[in-house]
Parts: structure tokens; C-alpha cells; sequence
């Protein structure tokens, strides 16, 4: 049987699917007995081909939370940072447009101070040339005010010599200061989408510094070989906290990576002094200060092994004291999978912690009570299976409330420290009741498969609510493999349920949010323990739904490690799976371990190791193992039609693993398949996400 949608059906079914918005952020801020809720959105833009980011604000009564009115959104997109005052109605503005003066399409990054609702300064921060590009990524970038709202605190690259090369060298007398012959010297940087991203300066801004004056209004920390500073909060008007990820034995990969070696700092801004928390040997992240009782809360875990592992919070007391904050887990809380907190977690008091984390495949928020180590799961706001904590302001807490069936919805609710464990939070929902057309809503089932040893692993199922009797399935394994898939309402799975497809997710062992003993297990045994549970769930899904689901249309679709999952499920389970597209998959860990900005997650995966020590690790019995795991080996068996969406700039699964993978393919006689995109890991612009999606079903549809 063929599917039968056309061409023109799957793209007005993606353009359906660009309308969906997903919440961001938000900030809660008071005005007599108003509140003022300003949501930041994303949504794709395809005439645009990109995707862009806007702004919303609700205004609620803060008696009872009803809401009041709502303002026209408006794009935000150029605002890659933004800083609010503490005490003031004082805003500052990182913005990056087009520099329509470049031959080489640069943007310049632009630092605007708003007060009082007007425009109070501008400068373009490369016209000082202090530094080179400012850091607006989420990994290191930050933008805060000081507490008295003098400075302002971000990073950038530092300020390089001019690079000339011998034929300048020897045409013209030499730049002051510049370095000859060294413009193509290898300089190591932070891996995938942190290109040129090597050595970040800490830079002090003077807010009401104005134009002609003699002093600076930039001032420049002096960097260290050592380490690179980021995520920057203020302690008091003189002190700076801060990470600081250490660069030897070599900047490996931090994107997706929490193992980095790193620490928390203290400097002294006036001195330049450095004050350290924290083992070397430790990670750090995610600092937050509580100004009242000086202290500062960051996660933190051993060094190396697993990308994602359980994160512990731990607290540092105003007189230096580092203590690591003992919650033990429950079969509600399984451990802290998050990377950061909320940018204000704080309950009014400093005694709670808010927080949210993956607990199985939802998404969970809770109150850390620092004083009782004790964690108190949140109530779920009607309709919603999981929530994420978007900011916390007195009493009042925000959340963005998620589903599998339908698109995400904002919330905004009153708590009580002292009774936060006896009082559920009452919300008030100020989106409305989003839902999708009734002729294309969803349904879902999650299911568990108990294993020995008090470990389990999960998988949901999202299908048209109304399925047709030979529904086909996409298999869709997420990647990490330390991650999850958990119940937020995902993009692809509604694109793929419009025509038709039931789309099933696997949380296999190794995934996080099942506890650490279920996520050591899969290491040494990628692509068999992960292969066959992901295998399993899919037989016994169809088994029970019977009824709708076709066991002869089963289809695989993932990427990374996810991808490394379906050619593996194509080359072990031949005569199952109809057709494959992944993205960026790993397909030979041997090969791929030389060149990839992640050398240690093939040692990890593999279990030669904790990942610290790679320079002893270049033996033939190393490559052996890793080759063993690996979807390569099963080259020969592969039956399915195969698509490769392949970033050329992809830095953590470098394009040479499809194209090996293309050949061999090839060589066998398989109907394959290799697009080749100009992006990186994650294939997230939107003329690519929309061309990689499409061809996606038109391959599935042209397979059968």
C-alpha cells in the first residue's frame, strides 16, 4: 500500500506545523496591583527562512491573576542579550543587525541602555576595540547589572594581534603589535556551534559612561591561559561570580557536555583577585546569588565519563563554605538531569530553590527547600503532563505547562514557602486553552517495560486521534545517548502525524531522568542494549495497538546518537523497517573518534574509560571495540532505502561519517540517498529543518 498524501499536502502540512509557538522565557514584574507577565517566543518564519523570537506581555491582576489584556507581539530577534535593573526601570540590550558596510555579511553587536522607557545611550562595542565578538550563546554569554546599576558585565573574545603574512610582511612596514605569519596557525577553539569561540575576556561596562570622556567605558579582566570564564552573575557592587572551564589536557566540546572540568569562581573586580569553590576535578554550572543571605547555588559532578549524568546542587554560604545539598531520589524525583536553573529561582526568604528536570519522560518542576535538603514536586496545571519553571518573582511563580498532544500553554500561580509542601499551587492559565484543529489532534500512551535490578525504560506513542486501520509508524529514538524524550510538545511529531504516521519515542536505558544505575548501564553496550529496547518497544507498541498500527509500514528516523540507533535497527532487523532518514548519524565510531570535537564520548560510550585520558587510548584494540559497537559493522545486512541529512560544518559528528556510510551503501546495492547542507550538528536553520523533513516523507512514501 502506498501512503497517500502529495507533495503539496506534506508542505502545507510543515507550514501548519511553523505556526506552532514555543515559550522561551518570561519575567514576572509588579506595579501596584499589576503584573505585568512579558513572554519571549520562538516560532519559524518561512517566508523569512528563519526562525524568529518575539515578545508578549500579559497583564494580570495581582489579586487574582485575571488577566487584563494583552499587547501585540513584536519581534525580538535581534536581541541576543538582555539585562534588566534591579531597582530601576533600567534595561540594557545586546542587539546584533547587519552590517551593511561588510563585503562579508558580519553583523555588528550593539549595546543599548534603555530607561525610562526611551533610548538612553547606543555603542557598537567593536568601534572601542577592546575585544573581539561578544559571546551571546547559551553556553557562556551573560549580560547583568551590577546591583546599583553602574556596570554592566559580558563576555567576549579576546582582542588578538593583527595577523599579517610574509608577502605584507615584505610589501610594507608591519601593523604595531601584529604577529607575522601566523594567519593560518591552528587555533583551538570550543567545539560545535562555538566556532572561534576560544579565549573569553570578563568585560566591566560603565553604564553612564558618555562619549569624549577620558576614561574608558570598557574595562578588560586580564584572561588566563588556563581557563575560559562564563555565565558571569553579580555577588555585590565589587565581586563577580563565575564558571571557569579549564582547557587542559584540551578544549574538548561543551555544547550538550555538563562533564566538563570546571569550577566556580569569585574575582574582585577593583583587585582582580580570584577566589575558587569547588574540586578541579568537579564540574561546575549555573550560578545563582541570593543577595539577602549571600548565597550562591550552582550544579556541579564529577569530571569526564557520561555527557549527562545526575547533577548535584550544592550552595556556597557567604563566609566561603561550599556545601553539597544531599536530596536523594523517589520515584517522583529522580535526580537533577538540568543543566541550569531559572535566571531568578529564588523564593522572596532564600529557602527555596525552584527548578525543573526531567523525571522519566516528563518534565517536572520542583521547590528545593535548602534548609531540609528536602525536594517537593510541584502541582501540574490542569491539561498538562509537565511543566518547566520559566521565573520566580516574591510569591508568584511562572511556567511554561507542556504536553505531547498539544501545543504549550503559559501559567502563573501564588506559592507559600512555608506550606509549599501541603498547599498545591492553584494556576491561572493566561494563553487560553491552545488545542489544535479538531480534525488533527492527537493522542498518546506511554508505557514502561520493568527490567531487573529496579531499572525500566519507557516509550510514548503520539498518533492521530483518529487513525486509520493501517496507520504506519516512525520509530524516532531521541540522540546523547544521555538525554530523554520527554512530554513536550514536539514540532516533527506533529508534522509526521498530519499525514498519517504514528510517531513512537524510546527512552531506552542510558536515557536521563531513570537514575544514575540505569544510565551507567548502556555504557560498553551502545548499540545492542540501546538497539534492543528501542527494537522491543517498538514490537510491543504494535502489538498493543494492533488495532491501528500496520507492523509492515515501520519506519526509522533519527539523529547523532539517535542515528547511530536506526542504521543500526536497519542492519540487525533488515526485513522490520521500511525506509530511514537520519541526520548527522554516527556510523563508525573508530573513525570518527581522530576528528570529532567529542573524542571522549566514543571512549565513555565504549567503556575504555572516563574519557580524561585520551593520548593512551590510541591503540589498534581501541579502535577494534569501537568499530564493534558500531552500525558500520552491520553495512552488509542493510535492506531499507536510506536518506543522509548531512551538515557539512558539523563539528561533533563530522560529514565524513555519512559519506563512509553513503559508499558502503552503495557498494551493497541499497537505495541511498545523501543531501549535504550547509549547517552545523543540529540542522536547525529553517530552509534546511524544512528541506530535511519533506524529503524525509516523500522518502518514506517513495520507499514503499
Amino acid at each position: 500500500m502506498a501512503l497517500k498524501y502529495t507533495l503539496e499536502e506534506a508542505v502545507t502540512a510543515w507550514r501548519r506545523t511553523s505556526q506552532i509557538v514555543f515559550y522561551n522565557a518570561g519575567r514576572l514584574n509588579i506595579q501596584n496591583d499589576v503584573i505585568d507577565v512579558a513572554v519571549t517566543a520562538s516560532q519559524r518564519n518561512l517566508a523569512k527562512e528563519e526562525s524568529i523570537t518575539f515578545q508578549t506581555h500579559y497583564i494580570a491582576q495581582k489579586s487574582n491573576f485575571n488577566l487584563l489584556s494583552q499587547t501585540p507581539s513584536s519581534d525580538v530577534s535581534t536581541e541576543k542579550l538582555k539585562a534588566f535593573g534591579k531597582t530601576s526601570n533600567v534595561t540594557a540590550i545586546i542587539r546584533e543587525i547587519p552590517d551593511s558596510k561588510s563585503a562579508e555579511k558580519k553583523n555588528r553587536q550593539l549595546l543599548e541602555i534603555w530607561k525610562d522607557n526611551s533610548l538612553h545611550s547606543s555603542v557598537d562595542l567593536q568601534l572601542f576595540d577592546k575585544h573581539g565578538k561578544v559571546y551571546t550563546d547559551g553556553t557562556f554569554g551573560c549580560l547583568e547589572f551590577s546591583p546599583d546599576e553602574k556596570h554592566l558585565v559580558y563576555l567576549a573574545e579576546k582582542k588578538e594581534p593583527k595577523k599579517q603574512s610574509f608577502l605584507q610582511f615584505v610589501m610594507a612596514a608591519t601593523v604595531e603589535g601584529s604577529k607575522v605569519g601566523v594567519e593560518y596557525d591552528f587555533v583551538e577553539d570550543w567545539g560545535e556551534q562555538l566556532v572561534g569561540k576560544s579565549q573569553p575576556v570578563i568585560c566591566i561596562f560603565k553604564v553612564d559612561w558618555e562619549p569624549f570622556q577620558s576614561e574608558d567605558c570598557v574595562r578588560i579582566l586580564e584572561a588566563s591561559k588556563e581557563w575560559s570564564p562564563g555565565q558571569l552573575i553579580w555577588c555585590s557592587n565589587n565581586q563577580l561570580a563565575g564558571v571557569a572551564w579549564f582547557h587542559q589536557p584540551r578544549r574538548l566540546g561543551i555544547i550538550y557536555c555538563s562533564n566538563r572540568p570546571s569550577q566556580i569562581f569569585k574575582v574582585d573586580i577593583s583587585s582582580g583577585k580570584y577566589d575558587w569553590f569547588g574540586l578541579k576535578t568537579n564540574t561546575a554550572a549555573s550560578p545563582r546569588h541570593h543577595s539577602e543571605s549571600d548565597t550562591v547555588i550552582y550544579l556541579s559532578s564529577l569530571a569526564y565519563g557520561p555527557h549527562h549524568k545526575e547533577q548535584k546542587i550544592s550552595s556556597i554560604s557567604s563566609d566561603g563554605t561550599v556545601r553539597q545539598v544531599e536530596t536523594g531520589t523517589s520515584e517522583s524525583y529522580q535526580g537533577m538531569y538540568n543543566q541550569s536553573f531559572p535566571d531568578r529561582c529564588w523564593s522572596p526568604d532564600g529557602k527555596l530553590v525552584f527548578f525543573t528536570t526531567p523525571c522519566k519522560s516528563s518534565v517536572q518542576s520542583y521547590a528545593l527547600n535548602l534548609n531540609s535538603s528536602s525536594v517537593c514536586k510541584l502541582s501540574l496545571p490542569e491539561g498538562c503532563t509537565g511543566s518547566v519553571v520559566l521565573d520566580v518573582f516574591q510569591d508568584m511563580i511562572l511556567v511554561c505547562g507542556v504536553s505531547l498532544i498539544r501545543p504549550d500553554q503559559l501559567f502563573i500561580g501564588r506559592f507559600n514557602s512555608e506550606k509549599i509542601n501541603e498547599e498545591p499551587i492553584e494556576w491561572k492559565c493566561l494563553t487560553g486553552k491552545k488545542s489544535l484543529p479538531p480534525t488533527l489532534s492527537l493522542a498518546s500512551d506511554v508505557f514502561s517495560v520493568k527490567l531487573a535490578g529496579d531499572m525500566e525504560y519507557e516509550a510514548s506513542l503520539i498518533y492521530p486521534k483518529n487513525p486509520s486501520k493501517k496507520t504506519p509508524l516512525v520509530v524516532a529514538p531521541h540522540g546523547g545517548p544521555h538525554s530523554v524524550s520527554t512530554d513536550q510538545f514536539k514540532a516533527e511529531v506533529y508534522f509526521f502525524s498530519q499525514l498519517g504516521y504514528a510517531v513512537l519515542l524510546v527512552n531506552y536505558r542510558g536515557s536521563t531522568g531513570f537514575g544514575e544505575k540505569s544510565l551507567y548501564s548502556l555504557l560498553g553496550k551502545v548499540g545492542e542494549q540501546d538497539v534492543q529496547e528501542v527494537h522491543n518497544a517498538t514490537v510491543q507498541m504494535i502489538e498493543k495497538h494492533s488495532e491501528f498500527l500496520d507492523k509492515e509500514l515501520v519506519f526509522l528516523f533519527g539523529g547523532s546518537h539517535g542515528g547511530f540507533l536506526v542504521t543500526h535497527l536497519s542492519g540487525q532487523y533488515p526485513d522490520f523497517y521500511r525506509a530511514v532518514s537520519t541526520r548527522n548519524p554516527v556510523i563508525d565510531m573508530a573513525t570518527m573518534f581522530p576528528i570529532t570535537d567529542i573524542a571522549d564520548w566514543t571512549i565513555v560510550e565504549s567503556n575504555l574509560g572516563d574519557g580524561s585520558q585520551l593520548e593512551k587510548l590510541l591503540e589498534p584494540k581501541t579502535f577494534s571495540k569501537m568499530w564493534e559497537l558500531s552500525p558500520i559493522r552491520y553495512v552488509k545486512q542493510v535492506k531499507a532505502p536510506t536518506l543522509l541529512l548531512v551538515g557539512k560544518i558539523d563539528r561533533r559528528v563530522p560529514p565524513t561519517q555519512s559519506i563512509e556510510y553513503y559508499r558502503a551503501l552503495q557498494l551493497h546495492g541499497i537505495k541511498t540517498r545523501m543531501i549535504m547542507y550547509e549547517d552545523c550538528h543540529s540542522l536547525s536553520q529553517v530552509p534546511v529543518d524544512t528541506d530535511a523533513l519533506i524529503n524525509t516523507v516523500m522518502w518514506f512514501q517513495q520507499s514503499l
